[in-house]
């Protein structure tokens, strides 16, 4: 099964499957965080916007629903 670590510094988290880099979370000057993948993942269109493409990068208000968007991408 995939193991899902993360490495956080003060100014950036990333997510290690299995040891290899897969996504990063930053947080934003206006508050909240970004998670972008590394490997060429997509984010789903956000809900309110279902005809958009898929994104490399999604917004999220706190880092812990963030981490736990990724585990569950990556676990599904």
């Amino acid at each position: 099964m995939a193991r899902i670590t993360w490495n956080e510094t003060s100014t950036l988290c990333t997510a290690l499957l299995d040891d290899v880099p897969v996504c990063t979370l930053k947080p934003k000057d206006i508050g909240g965080f970004t998670a972008s993948w590394l490997d060429g993942r997509l984010w789903a269109p956000p809900s309110h916007m279902p005809k958009a493409a898929p994104q490399v990068t999604c917004f999220f208000a706190r880092i812990e629903d963030a981490k736990l968007a990724v585990e569950k991408y990556l676990l599904g």
